[in-house]
């Protein structure tokens, strides 16, 4: 049972790393097309704070927004809707594809996940929601599917 637990963790972070990737990459060339200074600094940035689940890209955002008005509120706007436009792929696209996959969870599991550990447990559950949902459903299937009712055709 460790093993399996220990395979969906490494699963689920593997499509953690690859939509962070995903996100600083497309973060970093947007911003350097709009011809944002620090494009690069900006996009890794970007990618590494996605791994705070929807909160993370409206943190991303904000130096560079802050950098494009530098330079003019035209900018800056083209920058929040590169943001946006990269966030709506991201979160509505990429993550539960790439979840759904690996871990086999679905998304709308992920997003209750999220709304109720975010609720009680603040940032800190809303950034582990989704590995302890995967482990709950691990052991639901593992504990009682398989064990209690004696369902072998669940896949764990």
């Amino acid at each position: 049972m460790l093993d399996k637990l220990n395979q969906t963790l490494v699963k689920w972070l593997m499509g953690q790393l690859f939509s962070m990737t995903v996100v600083g990459i497309l973060s970093s060339l947007g911003l350097w097309v709009l011809g944002v200074p620090l494009a690069g600094a900006l996009g890794l940035f970007a990618g590494l704070i996605t791994f705070i689940p929807n909160l993370g890209p409206v943190l991303a955002m904000v130096p560079a927004v802050l950098l494009a008005l530098l330079h003019s509120p035209q900018q800056a706007l083209y920058v929040v809707l590169l943001y946006l436009g990269i966030q709506l792929v991201e979160s509505n696209l990429l993550t539960p594809l790439v979840q759904k996959k690996l871990i086999a969870m679905p998304p709308a599991l992920i997003l209750v996940a999220q709304l109720v550990l975010g609720l009680y447990a603040g940032t800190l559950g809303l950034i582990l929601a989704t590995p302890i949902m995967a482990i709950i459903l691990v052991l639901v299937k593992m504990l009682y599917i398989q064990d209690v009712l004696d369902d072998q055709s669940v896949e764990v």
